[in-house]
């Protein structure tokens, strides 16, 4: 037995609730109603009426996403369109959004120094392997990270002696 009702009402209140949270994708809207349990004709109408008043936005979302990968989570260019891709962006608006992207040697270095903040007991060669896996992990490209190594010089009160 249902506690809710399969309506429009009841999908676009729960749809408001979610977004009351963060703002959503179209295919993250669909797949939660979905799950509620509301019946496919009713979330596409539900999806319809938040995209027709400007609820539900993807582009202006992957924006957003996009700046909030790049500067505070500190992912590379492949790492920002796995995260999109992750929020159920489509393709093409990734796409739109994110080659056109530099990716910054400066955001780079800037996570080698939030991580060599954890390394400083190992050698050299260990605090320099570990530096390229979470740059890459983070997406960036082999050359940046070529870069971002290359260019990166501790501060003299850095207490890691090794590098």
């Amino acid at each position: 037995m249902k506690v809710f009702e399969d309506t429009l009402k009841c999908a676009l209140l729960h749809s408001f609730k979610l977004l009351g949270y963060r703002d959503r994708s179209e295919k993250e809207m669909c797949d939660k109603l979905a799950r509620k349990g509301f019946s496919a004709h009713v979330v596409a109408e539900a999806v319809a009426y938040l995209k027709e008043k400007g609820f539900v936005d993807d582009t202006k979302l992957a924006a957003m996403l996009e700046k909030d990968a790049a500067e505070r989570r500190y992912f590379g260019g492949r790492g920002v369109r796995a995260y999109l891709q992750k929020r159920g962006i489509p393709a093409v608006i990734i796409a739109s959004v994110v080659d056109g992207r530099e990716e910054s040697v400066d955001m780079a270095r800037a996570l080698i120094e939030k991580n060599m903040k954890t390394l400083g007991t190992c050698d050299r060669e260990t605090i320099k392997r570990r530096l390229w896996s979470a740059l890459a992990r983070k997406g960036f490209s082999v050359d940046t990270i070529h870069k971002a190594m290359k260019s990166y010089t501790p501060e003299e009160d850095c207490a890691n002696e090794n590098w």
